[in-house]
């Protein structure tokens, strides 16, 4: 029985403690969190180029950007190389050294040419339309997947440090980490490229613009 003599209501009972994290978990943990921070931004960012692009279509002199049935293509090849990292990380955890190899390899193949895949799209626009960039979705369409593949681009730059730790002598734990967050950024861009490519450059999508950027 707790002696009532010797309490001392005034501390509080903080409970157990958690152990205390080392400089690498710390490393590790504050990656991911400037990781999702950047892509936090990014997405407010790509969210007003959306509604920017929307609020433009009300004008008398818009026209449609031509359909190029590559893009279709390229969001396939965007897909296989998300997967690929998805799979390096699920084979990361479980020790699978070769195969994580194998897999950013692919997933580093299939990035740059959905990048070729996408300056081949401009090339045909730029066919299209007879090098009359007077059609304000053209310059909307180079913007906006000009962006989109200069995110692309800057995270080959990771994908590469992973790629040099996976074929080093780095730890499965370190290798696991560096795959993760290639597979986070890979994932959200095929997101917002899912989006921008369904909403934009699939068609016709001119009432359903409107209404999710709230203009009707």
């Amino acid at each position: 029985m707790t002696n009532i003599f010797t309490e001392q209501p005034w501390i509080a009972d903080t409970g157990p403690i958690a152990p205390a994290l080392s400089g690498a978990q710390i490393a590790v943990n504050s990656r991911r969190s400037a990781l999702k921070m950047l892509l936090s931004v990014v997405s407010v960012f790509f969210l007003l180029m959306i509604v920017a692009y929307g609020g433009r279509m009300l004008y008398q002199d818009w026209r449609p950007t031509p359909q190029i049935n590559l893009l279709w293509a390229n969001t396939g090849v965007l897909l296989l190389s998300s997967l690929c990292l998805q799979a390096s990380l699920m084979w990361a955890r479980t020790g699978k050294t070769a195969w994580v190899r194998g897999g950013l390899v692919a997933a580093a193949v299939l990035t740059l040419l959905f990048l070729v895949g996408q300056l081949a799209a401009w090339q045909q626009l730029t066919t299209m339309v007879l090098g009359d960039f007077s059609n304000p979705s053209v310059g909307f369409f180079l913007m906006i997947t000009g962006i989109h593949g200069l995110h692309m681009a800057g995270g080959m730059v990771a994908l590469t440090r992973a790629m040099t730790r996976a074929f080093g002598r780095s730890d499965v734990r370190s290798m696991e980490h560096n795959v993760s967050n290639c597979a986070l950024y890979w994932h959200y861009l095929l997101g917002v490229w899912l989006v921008v490519f369904g909403l934009l450059f699939t068609g016709n999508n001119f009432e359903i613009l409107l209404r999710i950027c709230g203009f009707i």
